[in-house]
């Protein structure tokens, strides 16, 4: 079994961890607010979905990883990231994560962003435009109150290098067994 934990303020984390399900057919979403750890303990992998706010991965999220490494690392744990500006991903996940940590996600990727007008605060809004105007990355079309950049390509690539690395793991694993089980038989 494959675990989604997330973290979601507007609800895009979530969408495409249900997106990445779709790929992969066996995942149970859970949002880290309702964290239930016997259930990450029998998973097999866990995938990580964490948003980007203000220029800086989810601090509870974060938090989490840095806390629960030796879980993570038993789980074979891959991370997705959430954010508008998609190709500063690594920049954001650098920026939270010494080397230590980085060495054991599986498969990461930076799986592009969305704005949900109406759910934004007041606050939100005003830094949106102050950051737009530095770099113009979004452009809010008149009567639309949404604005995603989700890179499909790149979500269909994400989950296919989770099901392919289950797959190596478990062949490698076979073969060294194999192995094992040849080298004895022929020195017993």
């Amino acid at each position: 079994m494959r675990v989604i934990l997330y973290k979601t303020k507007h609800g895009a984390t979530r969408k495409i961890g249900k997106v990445i399900n779709q790929y992969l057919h066996d995942c149970l979403l859970m949002n880290i607010e309702n964290l239930d750890y016997p259930i990450l303990q029998k998973a097999d992998m866990i995938i990580i979905g964490v948003p980007v706010y203000y220029g800086r991965l989810d601090s509870d999220i974060v938090l989490f990883i840095q806390k629960n490494q030796e879980l993570l690392i038993s789980r074979k744990y891959s991370l997705y990231v959430i954010g508008i500006l998609q190709t500063e991903f690594m920049t954001y996940v650098t920026q939270a994560f010494d080397y230590h940590i980085l060495k054991h996600i599986k498969v990461i990727a930076g799986l592009g962003g969305a704005l949900y007008y109406p759910d934004l605060s007041l606050t939100e809004k005003m830094i949106l435009q102050v950051m737009n105007k530095r770099s113009p990355v979004i452009h809010k079309e008149k009567d639309k109150d949404i604005f995603e950049n989700f890179n499909n390509e790149e979500i269909r690539r994400f989950a296919d290098k989770i099901k392919n690395y289950k797959f190596i793991y478990k062949k490698k694993v076979s073969l060294k067994s194999s192995f094992y089980y040849n080298y004895s038989f022929l020195h017993d």
